[in-house]
């Protein structure tokens, strides 16, 4: 038996010698790009793009920029963190870009080819062993949820991409601490990371305690601890001033991206009112959440690896600072224990959410943001299981759990999100009639309450109104003929409560509007024809 995979492993060396002769980086980002054209093409295909329900409101944000009644830096407006809708903005100036989602695949992309680089980078940088580099990039390229959410125009990759230079360049500076350009490296990509999602507040809030931990351990001069933890700090920080700053000058409130009617917080106390935000207070299940969540993302086999690679990382004496370096790569795991934890966020997974739930599968995409580090840790478990045996064994799960969701026997749980669980787009009957019936004029929606997708109804960015739109949105409330030729309302949404609701103002509707569509959900009325 041993002599036959000895046989096979010495084949598969013969097999890919050619390879050995090309520089693995351009193997990578070759792998790389293919892998995420064809599956940006695929999705597609399958009309997948637009999944998510946040997918669109991405998508809308860029345009809103450029292309509005009201066009401007402040249609990026004061929850979502501007880098990934700043990324797209050349790419939704063509509507068909737009309309499409590709302008998002395209970011996503970059991002994904840039990753895969980075994920191959870190293994060498902590290995220097170049099969176990190229394994941990083909393991994260190769993983499904993280090929679907490269093709759309959600944020993790745009994360995940700042997640891992600001942490390569960090470990850079933690294992030579006289290379200070790693260190401004780490700053600014993590300036990039605390514009692109919140999570990278918390890397660089643990990359700059590391620091101090790491100087007082060395009984460092306090004065030389100070100068390089502000030399980090005033740069990677000021992605959070400028972001509180922003709020303040355009909504009066620094604050306003946690305090304000659309913000995570507010959404959670919903659930919680409902009784539906189990990891609240509870530490335990707000770990079991994120690491089956993480599982269902890596792949169960994977995952099993990774966790044997965690083991024999932290046991490696030849690492230095593999404590720290441990802590740094493991912030996605820590940032989202916390914010569960704290009712900041919620993820409903069915393995683990309540059958008595309403939802048993929404969020579950944040699992995404470990796979990197889980690549890392099964390229790391084969660098140091050097029997040819163990080896082996690696290769096979490695082929084994792409088999799995070739076969669908493990699910990809980032397109079941996209599709069955709470964040999947909603497509009403009312989003066919307006793109069959709308012909021209400006229209009132609540696009918050997404009512219908502006995106696949055909109507220009240009002719909507919406609550970024000052003055008109405020005037249409309160005068809806002033400037709307339609207006589509969803019961409860803002539009309906203060037009439909209001006996005042809906004799003003009825004065100058025609009902022209009805269901149960949506009204959409029609300004009467001169």
């Amino acid at each position: 038996m041993n002599l036959n995979i000895t046989f096979s492993i010495v084949k598969l060396k013969k097999l890919f010698m050619p390879l050995t002769r090309v520089n693995p980086i351009y193997i990578v980002l070759s792998v790389a790009f293919v892998l995420s054209l064809g599956s940006a093409l695929y999705f597609l295909k399958h009309d997948l793009i637009l999944a998510y329900g946040d997918a669109e409101s991405h998508l809308n944000i860029s345009k809103r920029v450029i292309q509005s009644i009201t066009p401007g830096f402040a249609q990026l407006g004061g929850i979502w963190l501007p880098f990934p809708h700043l990324m797209m903005i050349p790419f939704v100036w063509l509507d068909p870009l737009w309309r499409s989602g590709l302008a998002g695949s395209i970011v996503s992309g970059m991002c994904f080819i840039i990753s895969s680089l980075y994920v191959y980078r870190l293994t060498f940088l902590l290995t220097r062993h170049t099969f176990a580099s190229f394994a941990a990039s083909l393991v994260f390229m190769f993983n499904p949820n993280i090929l679907y959410l490269q093709a759309t125009p959600m944020t993790e990759m745009p994360l995940i991409m700042f997640f891992l230079l600001s942490s390569y360049y960090f470990i850079i500076y933690i294992k030579n601490e006289r290379k200070l350009s790693g260190l401004l490296l780490a700053a600014f990509f993590g300036f990039c990371a605390v514009l692109t999602r919140y999570d990278g507040w918390f890397l660089v809030l643990i990359e700059a305690l590391t620091i101090v931990g790491l100087d007082l351990t060395k009984r460092e001069h306090w004065q030389r601890i100070e100068g390089k933890f502000f030399l980090f700090s005033t740069l990677a920080f000021f992605g959070a001033a400028i972001w509180m700053m922003w709020d303040f000058l355009i909504l009066g409130d620094p604050f306003y991206f946690t305090t304000s009617e659309f913000s995570a917080r507010s959404q959670q106390m919903s659930w919680m009112q409902r009784g539906e935000l189990p990891a609240y207070h509870n530490l335990p299940l707000s770990f079991l959440y994120y690491f089956i969540t993480g599982m269902s993302n890596s792949g169960i086999l994977m995952f099993a690896l990774a966790l044997t690679g965690l083991f024999l990382f932290f046991r490696d004496k030849k690492v230095t600072y593999r404590y720290a370096i441990g802590i740094i790569l493991l912030v996605p795991v820590l940032f989202n224990t916390f914010t569960l934890f704290m009712g900041q966020s919620v993820i409903f997974i069915p393995h683990l959410t309540p059958v008595s739930f309403e939802w048993r599968l929404f969020n579950v995409r944040y699992g995404a943001l470990i796979i990197p580090v889980v690549a890392f840790l099964c390229a790391y478990a084969f660098y140091r299981l050097r029997s040819t045996m163990a080896r082996s064994v690696i290769i096979v799960l490695f082929f084994l759990q792409f088999g799995l969701y070739m076969i669908g026997y493990s699910r990809v749980i980032t397109i079941a999100d996209g599709t069955d669980g709470l964040s999947r787009a909603k497509r009403p009957d009312a989003e066919r009639f307006i793109s069959s019936n709308y012909d021209k004029g400006l229209v009132l929606i609540d696009d918050y309450a997404r009512t219908l997708s502006i995106l696949r109804s055909g109507i220009p960015m240009q002719k909507i109104i919406y609550v970024g739109n000052k003055p008109y949105w405020q005037e249409s409330l309160k005068e809806p003929e002033k400037y709307a030729t339609w207006i589509i309302m969803q019961k409860d949404d803002t539009v309906w409560k203060n037009i439909y609701d209001n006996p005042v103002i809906q004799g003003r509707l009825y004065a100058h509007f025609q009902k022209v569509y009805t269901s149960p959900q949506i009204l959409i009325f029609k300004r009467f024809t001169p």
